[in-house]
C-alpha cells in the first residue's frame, strides 16, 4: 500500500507541475505584400514586416510557402521578388529577437494585366 500512495503523490505532483503555463512571448510580427499589375507571366511583388516587443534587435527571414512566389531580395523587414500572374500566394516572415521567435503568414494575389 505504501508504493501505491507514493506513486499517487508523484502523479499528482507531475500533473501540478505540467499545469504551470510557460512564459508568454512578447514578440509579435505582422506583414503586408503587394504585387504590381503588368503584362507577361510574372509580376514583381514587395513585402514589408513590422515587429514589436521582444528584447534587442530584430532579425528577419522571408520564405515563400507557395511555389508561385520567389524572393530575390529579403533584407531586414523588406522583401521583394516575383510571382506568377493569376495566382494566390502565401509567404512567411519570421522575426527573432534575443531568443524569441514570432512568425506571420502573409497572403496576397498576383494580379492579371492592368485594364
Amino acid at each position: 500500500m505504501t508504493r501505491v500512495a507514493v506513486g499517487a503523490a508523484v502523479t499528482a505532483l507531475g500533473v501540478t507541475m505540467s499545469a504551470v503555463p510557460a512564459a508568454a512571448s512578447s514578440l509579435t510580427v505582422s506583414g503586408y505584400c503587394e504585387a504590381d499589375f503588368g503584362f507577361g507571366a510574372t509580376r514583381d511583388f514587395e513585402c514589408s514586416a513590422s515587429a514589436s516587443g521582444g528584447t534587442g534587435s530584430y532579425s528577419y527571414s522571408w520564405r515563400s510557402l507557395t511555389p508561385n512566389a520567389v524572393f530575390l531580395l529579403s533584407q531586414g523587414p523588406l522583401g521583394d521578388g516575383y510571382c506568377w500572374a493569376y495566382t494566390d500566394n502565401v509567404v512567411r516572415v519570421t522575426v527573432t529577437s534575443s531568443g524569441e521567435t514570432a512568425s506571420a503568414d502573409v497572403r496576397f494575389h498576383c494580379p492579371s494585366s492592368r485594364h
